[in-house]
């Protein structure tokens, strides 16, 4: 019983730890990367062309990608634009930089579709990230 009552005393400061814990755990790495991930969620499939600009700031900081887990990049870019899954629970995540198909404006022949890439392994962890002129 007096077990019991010393565990009473000291879950609620238990608790406020794991809580500090889990939320420093989980700051939003776009501080650490000084990007602007905001304006990056909002151009949806690179619709507004506001990606074009930050394709070079994203140059700088991209393997420095490698190695982190899905969540970062899901908080850093938001969902992808578009998603290719591949053998052995491996996937990529695609994000456009100027307009994806979605946007409902038909590319011209001689512009090019730029995209940023990110590969994951099975374990969900960054193992390539790639900014494509072509894709």
């Amino acid at each position: 019983m007096r077990v019991f009552n010393s565990f009473s005393k000291a879950y609620p400061l238990l608790l406020a730890l794991v809580i500090t814990l889990g939320t420093w755990g989980c700051s939003s790495s776009a501080k650490e990367f000084n990007f602007d991930a905001k304006t990056w969620k909002n151009d949806l499939s690179g619709c507004k062309g506001d990606r074009i600009a930050m394709a070079a700031q994203i140059e700088t900081f991209r393997l420095k990608l490698l190695t982190r887990k899905e969540y970062v990049i899901r908080g850093l870019f938001g969902r992808p634009d578009a998603e290719e899954l591949l053998e052995r629970s491996q996937k990529i995540y695609i994000y456009y930089i100027t307009p994806g198909p979605k946007c409902g404006k038909p590319a011209t022949e001689t512009q090019e579709q730029k995209a940023l890439t990110v590969r994951f392994d099975a374990l969900g962890k960054v193992r390539e990230v790639m900014l494509h002129d072509s894709y």
